[in-house]
């Protein structure tokens, strides 16, 4: 017998956490995506890993005067979060920490502030270490994940064992997950809720720039690539992309190292500021871009398929959520 939606670790969650959805954002979209999320009764989420402290504490305040509602803030433990403070002492309210479990040091300081956080992880040994840290939630991150992947196992292999390990903490399921199916499917295995990437950078509110939203639109599963392709400025981190012009010319010539790419040192497009962005740099290209866009990280996850509309985030959210209680087709 199936059972019905939301589970009962969904509505736990839910309950805990003050949503009307067990979804949570993925780190990309910008201010705006993650308030209409937060105000659509799922929780957004808004990066603040890269730039300075005011920046940190103005995205921080933006937030809390565009939703009443809990927004979480996103800090990559590759690099020293060193705008923590000032989010939040802005006000951040909750903190989500990917890409390393956070010192007996931060999680202190976030609880001192009267915040709570929580880690993705991508083993359940991670799991272990993310719960002794005192974690209120854990994002259990499977390879299908777009963006930077720091999984290397199936969702599904590694989403039992870490809900067993976690008990009655929430776990979120994340990699591929682009409609109500998917959130169906990672419900009744026993994830408290969702984290989703890739379908809400395809929304009206995301900043992601237009080319990059109308190719996800054409994307299929079978074009997104896991490679180290787009690593300047972050060395080494595996990612999930749509297949392009660097990436072919890359692994065209054998995906040699840095210092030796072909069109190394490119610059294909600029920031709205006139800033330059080179051929193998990270970023993802947002709004004000202009240049190759096409030739830039176009960050996207294994359900790519899925995604056939530019939709209002509400919308979006509404129908992922009817779609998720239909009854599933034998």
């Amino acid at each position: 017998m199936q059972a019905a939606m939301p589970t009962a670790a969904a509505s736990a969650f839910m309950a805990r956490f003050g949503l009307r959805y067990p979804i949570m954002q993925a780190p990309y979209g910008g201010p705006a995506l993650a308030a209409a999320i937060s105000n659509a009764g799922a929780l957004g989420t808004v990066s603040l890993w890269v730039g300075t402290e005011e920046a940190a504490r103005e995205r921080v305040q933006t937030m809390r005067q565009t939703t009443a509602q809990l927004f979480a803030v996103n800090y990559v433990l590759s690099f020293e979060p060193r705008s923590l403070p000032a989010a939040l002492d802005a006000g951040a309210p909750l903190v989500h920490f990917s890409w390393g479990i956070p010192s007996a040091a931060v999680a202190t300081m976030v609880r001192q502030r009267g915040a709570i956080f929580g880690v993705q992880i991508a083993t359940v040994e991670g799991a272990a270490a993310a719960l002794d840290t005192g974690a209120s939630y854990l994002v259990c991150q499977g390879v299908q994940a777009g963006g930077h992947v720091q999984s290397s196992t199936p969702l599904y292999e590694l989403l039992p064992p870490v809900v067993e390990r976690a008990k009655d903490t929430p776990v979120l399921a994340a990699g591929g997950i682009a409609h109500g199916r998917d959130i169906c499917r990672a419900l009744r295995a026993g994830a408290s809720g969702v984290l989703i990437g890739t379908r809400f950078v395809a929304t009206e509110e995301s900043m992601a720039h237009q080319e990059y939203k109308a190719a996800l639109l054409r994307a299929s599963a079978t074009d997104t690539a896991l490679s180290v392709c787009f690593q300047d400025g972050w060395p080494g981190a595996v990612h999930r992309t749509l297949r392009n012009a660097t990436l072919a010319r890359w692994e065209a010539a054998g995906c040699p190292p840095v210092g030796q790419r072909p069109g190394e040192g490119d610059i294909v497009a600029r920031l709205a500021d006139g800033s330059p962005v080179a051929r193998y740099h990270f970023a993802s290209p947002q709004r004000g871009v202009e240049g190759e866009v096409m030739d830039l990280a176009l960050y996207a996850g294994a359900g790519v398929g899925e995604i056939t509309d530019l939709p209002p985030v509400a919308e979006l959210i509404k129908r992922l959520w009817e779609e998720c209680a239909e009854p599933l087709t034998p």
